[in-house]
């Protein structure tokens, strides 16, 4: 036993030491960390001479200036909640200055409210003060007892009249409650157009955010908006679904598997959709009435469509087997498009569902919440 154990110190310290040359000396069976990992949801680089480390900063900041945009849009949708809701305040409080006092200036001006331009204010009401003839409490002119001529000899007393009070008459009353309405129906217009200012404001601030995302990413993927020339669509798509919401998920029979910025190795940096799996051959369809903008195959996605929705969102369809609609065709919510697969870089049959902020890879939103604010809930 004794002899036995210097050559198993020497064994161990031989096994140490070929696992710490494995590890750090580069070798054929030694894959570089820095490889790209094959990802489903994220095609190679395009070919334009761009390196990949640069088409990989460009898809990090595309995403925080989505994030960006989604935080402007969650704004403008406050402020025009609130503007909508100062509105209709107004309007019923101008309703009841008009009822009170239906010869004061109460009204808004004729037409509907501008919309989205700010509403003007209210010019209108007394500002609290009574419109009739102020001669008869207040006269001019002296008492009649009063004589003209200075007399001579002692002084006489003169007899003051009482003071004449100002009767509280129920009209007084009606018209001092119009002018407190008709105030508060000139407040709550200056607070209207003060909302609708700064809805403005933030609308542009969101438009300017995706006017520059959108121009990065078609700068980088020029081709992507385009259909491929060996893409060529199926047969004519079915009717769509009965959708009583106006909006459907886009496949049915299904389990959802990996979701929007799961982690793991089959992505380099996180996933940008949510996964939806299915047997190939599974009808798949419009999730909400849109425009096909995009019908591509050939690369990490495989066959895919992108639609464009009146809300001004992108939703893409993507790993499918075969394609039965065309670009610039027009679909209904719950419309046939087409059916599912593994095309591309797919580990096996799923639906890869995306929403975007433009038809562009890297501008990539949470596509549940997204259905949820329509209706949809998976």
């Amino acid at each position: 036993m004794r002899r036995d154990h210097p050559r198993r110190l020497l064994s161990r310290a031989g096994v140490a030491l070929a696992a710490l040359l494995f590890a750090f000396l580069p070798s054929a069976t030694h894959a570089d960390s820095r490889a790209p990992v094959h990802d489903d949801s994220r095609p190679e680089a395009p070919d334009q001479g761009r390196p990949r480390d640069a088409f990989d900063r460009l898809l990090v900041s595309a995403a925080r200036q989505t994030a960006d945009y989604e935080k402007a849009r969650a704004r403008t949708d406050r402020l025009r909640n609130r503007v909508n809701r100062l509105r209709t305040e107004t309007k019923e409080a101008e309703a009841r200055a008009r009822t009170l006092a239906p010869d004061a200036d109460t009204a808004s001006p004729t037409g509907p409210d501008p919309d989205p331009a700010p509403a003007p204010d209210l010019d209108g009401g007394t500002d609290g003060l009574p419109t009739g003839d102020l001669g008869a409490d207040f006269p001019t002119g002296l008492p009649a007892d009063v004589p003209t001529a200075v007399p001579t000899g002692p002084p006489t007393a003169v007899p003051t009249a009482a003071p004449t009070a100002v009767p509280t008459t129920a009209s007084t009353a009606a018209s001092t409650a119009a002018s407190g309405v008709a105030a508060d129906a000139r407040a709550l217009r200056a607070e209207l157009g003060q909302a609708v200012t700064r809805l403005h404001a933030a609308e542009r601030r969101r438009t300017g955010i995706r006017r520059r995302l959108w121009r990065e990413l078609a700068a980088a993927q020029p081709g992507l908006a385009r259909p491929a020339a060996d893409c060529a669509p199926g047969r004519r798509s079915r009717r769509p679904h009965h959708a009583p919401s106006g909006w459907v998920a886009p496949t049915s029979d299904y389990w959802l598997s990996a979701g929007y910025a799961a982690p793991g190795g089959h992505w380099r940096h996180r996933h940008t959709g949510q996964d939806f799996a299915v047997p190939t051959g599974t009808p798949v369809q419009a999730v909400g009435p849109g425009t096909v903008v995009l019908v591509s195959c050939g690369d990490g996605f495989g066959n895919q469509v992108v639609l464009r929705h009146r809300d001004g969102y992108f939703t893409q369809y993507a790993h499918l087997s075969r394609i039965d609609v065309r670009p610039g065709q027009r679909v209904a919510a719950g419309q046939y498009l087409a059916a599912s697969g593994a095309t591309g870089n797919a580990t096996g049959p799923h639906l890869h569902f995306e929403v975007r902020v433009t038809p562009y890879l890297g501008s990539a939103v949470p596509p549940l919440p997204w259905l949820r604010r329509h209706g949809v809930r998976l």
